[in-house]
């Protein structure tokens, strides 16, 4: 008979890399946890895991099962989550997953408040890229994604809660003025794999050649909107910011130039998996996010054509 602690114990390993790692991660000891998954390999007749390799990688077939038991164990955990909902109770645990171009500018906007409003409730915040952070919630290892959309992903279902307008950052002075002009212009890019660099790329219609490139006297991309800017502030080129970045700091010394019609910006939204469970809770969190934003950013605006993403 396979049990749930076994499935706990095979995933895991499968997130540690080594049966060490993964027995402390379940507070049992290691002869345990290797006792409990050796009887689940010898039941199945199958070997979950090549012990040769380290770190400690899953057979393919073990790799199957590996993906069945995290459904298995998702679907276990949301009983508790129906009971939460149906008891209209906003207690327990949220695992929130946020975007590196959103967590500092909107994240300090509403957590205080949410977090006093709900006592009960004990929030992990865990900032991680968007492919990251939809890997996460397939795997039950998160409960909502705070993240720009539309993803277009078969399992997800989106929430959105505000679009976000961009704007072009340039060195204070510079006779920038229209977006044609940035494509002639050196953009500073955040790194692959941020859904903001794709927004940015597409806003600006901007491929770099490697003619411009040589012009410069360095490349450079970085994961912070913070290190584009300070590097547009010095001369070195222009970038394209959200619109909270652009509030975040009213001490900021370069140009903040906006788009003209129709504006391009970001669909914000709170990102869940297809059985999430607690209604109340997605509810009270959004509600919080959108009392919390400026109030430019609280109405729609038919000027604002949101970018896609895929």
């Amino acid at each position: 008979m396979i049990t749930l602690t076994q499935l706990e114990y095979i995933v895991a390993v499968q997130k540690h890399g080594n049966f060490g790692q993964a027995a402390k991660a379940c507070f049992v000891t290691q002869p345990t946890l290797s006792m409990q998954i050796q009887k689940l390999e010898d039941d199945l007749g199958v070997q979950i895991f090549d012990r040769s390799s380290q770190p400690i990688r899953p057979t393919p077939i073990g790799q199957k099962i590996l993906e069945q038991s995290q459904v298995v164990l998702a679907q276990t955990e949301r009983i508790q989550s129906i009971i939460h909902e149906a008891k209209d109770s906003l207690e327990g645990e949220l695992r929130l997953g946020v975007i590196p171009t959103l967590a500092p500018y909107l994240l300090p906007l509403f957590i205080d408040r949410f977090c006093k409003a709900y006592p009960g409730l004990h929030v992990q915040v865990q900032e991680s890229k968007t492919d990251d952070i939809i890997a996460l919630l397939k795997g039950n290892q998160l409960d909502i994604g705070l993240l720009a959309t539309p993803l277009d992903e078969p399992f997800i279902v989106e929430h959105p809660i505000f679009i976000e307008p961009f704007y072009i950052y340039a060195q204070k002075g510079s006779a920038l003025s229209e977006l044609d002009d940035i494509k002639n212009e050196r953009v500073l890019l955040l790194a692959e794999g941020h859904c903001l660099r794709t927004q940015m790329t597409r806003v600006c219609n901007y491929r770099e050649s490697k003619a411009k490139k040589a012009k410069q006297p360095f490349d450079f991309e970085s994961g912070s909107i913070e290190t584009l800017c300070h590097l547009v502030e010095k001369g070195h080129g222009y970038t394209v910011i959200p619109h909270l970045a652009r509030t975040w700091n009213a001490t900021r010394a370069g140009s903040v130039i906006p788009f003209s019609d129709p504006r391009p910006g970001r669909e914000v939204s709170l990102v869940v998996h297809r059985s999430f469970a607690r209604e109340g809770l997605l509810r009270a969190l959004r509600e919080s996010i959108a009392g919390s934003l400026p109030p430019e950013l609280r109405k729609p605006d038919s000027a604002l054509k949101a970018i896609k993403l895929r």
